[in-house]
């Protein structure tokens, strides 16, 4: 279980998080939708061990963030990564593998081919949708108990979006993985997600206050 416990966290005088609280149960696939500018990546980077809060803490079963990161409970997914320029898939599945003891190869291998992505091939010449595909099937094959994914639907055309879909909710149930994604795309956390929170300007809201406020955006809009 994650539990966020009154977390605070600022960059100079911008306040990124106020107090913000959630609990994230196991074998849950738990999706956070805000705007751009919410908080949402900061959140994750804080469950990562990335970022340490200013006030509150982070609780991963029952331990603090962030001794606990630095076991091989977590993957991070960001929205983005850095590769080499002489990386491929295969020398970064082997580069996980050195971090994540478990961590499947041969399954790995699967899962490139079924995405359609060379093994062999720079990932410097991917586009961000191939990179997503390739981070996707490290970050399952890892094997952790935890698995918090930044966008994880950016770059992706529909069809593969709905196999990724497949893919986090089988491993999920079968591996009793909880998950956390964090997008702007609420069509896609509705397809996936069995428990859903809402961040607003590093706050998270209950839902009548975030429909309140998607329900006076559209009126503002209309009067534009």
């Amino acid at each position: 279980m994650i539990e966020v416990c009154d977390i605070t966290k600022k960059f100079g005088d911008f306040v990124s998080l106020d107090h913000v609280s959630l609990t994230i149960p196991d074998g849950t696939i738990y999706g956070l939708l805000g705007e751009n500018g919410a908080g949402k990546s900061t959140l994750l980077r804080l469950i990562a061990g990335v970022y340490r809060a200013d006030e509150g803490e982070i609780r991963i079963d029952g331990e603090k963030i962030p001794r606990v990161a630095a076991k091989q409970k977590v993957f991070y997914m960001p929205d983005s990564q850095y590769y080499e320029k002489n990386a491929t898939p295969l020398t970064i599945g082997n580069f996980y593998r050195t971090f994540y003891p478990e961590f499947a190869m041969e399954e790995y291998r699967y899962l490139l081919e079924q995405f359609g992505l060379d093994e062999g091939a720079l990932v410097d010449t991917f586009s961000k949708g191939m990179k997503k595909q390739m981070l996707i099937g490290a970050a399952i094959c890892a094997n952790t108990g935890y698995l918090l994914c930044d966008e994880v639907f950016d770059g992706l055309d529909p069809q593969i979006r709905n196999a990724v879909n497949e893919l986090l909710k089988q491993t999920a149930t079968g591996r009793n993985m909880t998950i956390l994604i964090v997008s702007h795309y609420l069509e896609e956390l509705e397809k996936i997600c069995s428990k859903k929170g809402f961040l607003h300007r590093g706050r998270i809201l209950n839902k009548e206050e975030w429909d309140g406020l998607a329900l006076k955006g559209r009126g503002e809009h209309e009067k534009d």
